[in-house]
């Protein structure tokens, strides 16, 4: 198989993940019943899943993030989505208003920065529309428990404990804090992708800084569906929902599998002689 082969294949593979992976999200919202007079569970729920198709969607999009550097940062905002969300569900109503009303709260924050920002001048065109933006954006947000608006912690507690609370601590201790030493640049991520040994041994062999490439690794790709399809079985438990779609994650490993066999036979299979050249005897 080709080099152009190859990609095309993968090509193909990144365009029937998205398509299911969007089917998938509208018939869980088609099969889910409504009830208007809690609508901020649908509201918060429903982003959340579609928040982490999104996710999902942009990791396969982008080969060339598939690596050390920038996957890891998607990732981690996956597993963020997806300990929210396991937690807002032990709790749907009450949590849902929790995530509203901090989501409001930093919104409220920023408007009130941004309006100080500009209080001694006045604000240009571009400046005044997106304050006028803003401020429209808050006041459309008409829930009928908001009463006050939260600036402190929305679930009150840290995410580990959320974790622990909505039974998955393991998928916290193994994706979202190592995955976080990527998103906050911390020692134990810049230190192994952004330092190389001198070879001066004059030096001390002390470590230099350095921007390395690395190969693209399609296992980011298929971390990002694993967690999608997570989140997905989380909805349907809480809500018993059933979907007829095609999983996305299932034909996904059905194609990287195929594809990584088909590599492995071609690197097996002995070379050809060139016909430019004679043949020894």
């Amino acid at each position: 198989m080709s080099e152009d082969s190859d990609f095309r294949e993968v090509e193909q593979l990144i365009k029937s993940f998205i398509e299911e992976a969007r089917l998938e999200l509208r018939q869980r919202w088609e099969k889910w019943t409504i009830d208007l007079s809690q609508n901020e569970i649908h509201e918060v729920v429903g982003a959340l899943l579609a928040r982490q198709v999104t996710l999902a969607r942009q990791m396969a999009q982008c080969p060339t993030i598939w690596n050390g550097h920038i996957a890891p940062i998607i990732l981690r905002a996956m597993a963020d989505v997806f300990i929210s969300l396991t937690w807002v569900l032990k709790d749907p109503l009450e949590r849902s208003r929790k995530f509203v009303l901090y989501g409001l709260g930093q919104a409220v924050l920023q408007f009130e920065h941004r309006k100080a920002q500009i209080a001694d001048r006045e604000p240009t065109g571009e400046e005044k529309m997106l304050i006028e933006a803003s401020e429209a954006w808050i006041n459309s947000q008409r829930f009928s428990f908001l009463t006050d608006v939260n600036v402190g912690s929305w679930s009150g507690i840290s995410t580990r404990q959320m974790a622990e609370e909505a039974g998955c601590l393991d998928f916290y201790n193994y994706v979202y804090n190592p995955f976080s030493a990527c998103v906050h640049s911390m020692w134990h991520h810049v230190a192994r992708y952004n330092l190389r040994q001198c070879a001066n041994p004059l030096h001390q062999y002390h470590q230099v800084p350095e921007d390395p490439d690395f190969p693209i690794d399609p296992y980011n790709f298929y971390l990002s569906a694993k967690y999608l399809e997570k989140t997905f079985h989380a909805f349907d438990e809480k809500f018993s929902i059933k979907v007829d779609a095609p999983s996305a994650y299932e034909h996904l490993c059905e194609g990287l599998d195929k594809l990584s066999k088909s590599q492995n036979e071609e690197l097996a299979m002995p070379a050809e002689s060139n016909p430019s050249e004679p043949e020894t005897t």
